[in-house]
């Protein structure tokens, strides 16, 4: 491609970027010594009748010293008002201030902060009665609901392990209506995912005033199971290609009566959608997609229908690029994929977005951004592309700094995936994401964020650069 000079741009179009390496811990050298923090849910929680936690029993024996002195006068008493299941102990722990402590304005609304974010209060209302001695802190707290059990009635083909993770709600969570219907919702749809589409799940206790049990009443219906899948209107596709898209299996003419062919309404659903997104992203942008089920005389067996409209297919009437500054149009549209009067295809359209952000990250633009518009014309059958180009600046590398958790690799081993990169250089995106994609499969580092930090490569700007030079 020819090059094309930019007149507009003025001084050093080239701004000068550190480029960082953050890495993870090498694998086998991970700190696993952490331990997970415990919401509201969990021990601290609880209401006033369970064992005291930690932070209750630590409030008891005077707190951890205090390592900063606040201006302020002396907290003298903190009272607290209106609690009746939740222990004055267990709200005095998540507080930081304290009898015989300064007082801290920003640290008594942090305090207080921290009480809403448990859920266990609907109103907090907080005094300071200020005398020559010091001041005395008053709360009156007004409670929410405080789940006392939680049961399930009726269940038989699932236990309650499950049904208490999906449902979300335990022992000591605050109780409100809300929480305990979308608890019913997470239920119902459990149950339709292993087959039971006909489940009913009724809410017999929970939703009352003065209610502090939440009992779910259970009739799981049948397990349903696919018979057969069939098709519908298509004319395009064969229903062995349409059959081969979609996650649902039947019992392949009886052979697997009941092996791997469970009916779930969601997953037909997902089915559904799924087929649909194939025919559009092949250019068919009226089609529509629905299933149908008829069930055999005892319930258990289903035939499974796909019904199809599937419209004509677009065509492409145009293509052009727009925001461009460096090149032409007349420079890119040959090597584009998707071509004018051509069926239009998804996968060619996506294709060409990655080329153009290819060919300006070549050239430093490392921040450029190309997002394909359609512009539909319904009465023709066609359609219009237009390629939005941001290109944003140049930019070329000042220093390469590699940060490493741990000391047991060395900088030039996280330096030779990035051979290519070089002090001074203009940055190529392209080296940016190979470098990055060499990194992750080079098994020095971990690469699950679950277990820490995962290796990543950053762009930062030089302290002290003038903006006027982009």
């Amino acid at each position: 491609m020819r090059r094309r000079t930019n007149k507009k741009r003025q001084g050093n179009p080239w701004p000068m970027h550190w480029l960082s390496l953050m890495l993870g811990c090498p694998l086998g050298f991970i700190d696993n010594s952490f331990a997970w923090g415990q919401g509201p849910s969990g021990p601290q929680g609880m209401p006033a009748f369970n064992e005291p936690s930690f932070k209750e029993r630590l409030y008891e024996a005077g707190g951890i010293a205090q390592r900063e002195k606040h201006d302020g006068k002396t907290i003298l008493s903190v009272r607290v008002e209106g609690n009746q299941s939740i222990s004055e102990s267990f709200i005095l722990s998540q507080m930081q201030s304290r009898e015989d402590r300064p007082f801290d304005k920003e640290t008594f609304n942090r305090d207080m902060s921290a009480l809403y974010r448990s859920n266990l209060f609907r109103k907090i209302d907080s005094y300071i009665d200020e005398t020559d001695e010091g001041v005395h802190l008053r709360l009156i707290v007004s409670e929410r609901p405080i789940i006392k059990a939680v049961e399930f009635l009726g269940n038989e083909r699932l236990n309650e392990g499950p049904l208490r993770k999906h449902s979300g709600l335990q022992k000591g969570d605050a109780l409100d209506p809300i929480s305990v219907n979308s608890a019913r919702g997470r239920l119902i749809e459990l149950y339709q995912d292993k087959g039971m589409n006909q489940v009913d799940i009724q809410i017999v206790k929970g939703l009352k005033p003065g209610e502090r049990e939440v009992h779910f009443l259970i009739n799981e219906g049948p397990v349903e199971r696919l018979n057969s899948i069939s098709f519908v209107g298509n004319e395009a596709f064969s229903s062995e290609l349409l059959k081969a898209r979609i996650k649902s299996r039947d019992s392949r003419y009886g052979i697997t009566k009941y092996v791997g062919n469970i009916c779930s309404d969601l997953k037909l659903s997902d089915d559904r959608d799924g087929l649909l997104g194939y025919y559009r992203s092949l250019g068919y942008f009226d089609a529509k997609v629905e299933f149908q089920k008829a069930y055999n005389e005892t319930g258990e067996f289903v035939d499974a229908t796909f019904v199809i409209y599937e419209g004509d297919r677009y065509s492409v009437s145009s293509i052009s690029i727009s925001g461009m500054e460096r090149y032409t149009q007349d420079e890119l549209l040959p090597h584009l994929k998707l071509k004018a009067n051509d069926p239009f295809l998804l996968t060619k359209k996506l294709q060409d977005e990655r080329l153009l952000l290819d060919v300006y990250g070549a050239q430093g633009h490392i921040f450029c951004e190309v997002e394909g518009e359609v512009i539909y014309q319904p009465e023709k059958r066609m359609v219009d592309i237009v390629y939005k180009v941001k290109e944003g600046d140049i930019y070329r590398s000042s220093d390469i700094r590699v940060h490493i958790d741990g000391d047991f690799t060395k900088r030039h081993v996280v330096l030779q995936p990035l051979r290519n990169l070089r002090p001074g250089d203009t940055i190529d995106k392209r080296e940016l994401d190979d470098g990055k994609r060499r990194l992750l499969y080079s098994t020095i580092f971990n690469t699950d964020p679950t277990r820490g930090e995962v290796p990543r490569i950053e762009v930062q700007p030089v302290a002290g650069l003038d903006d006027s030079v982009r």
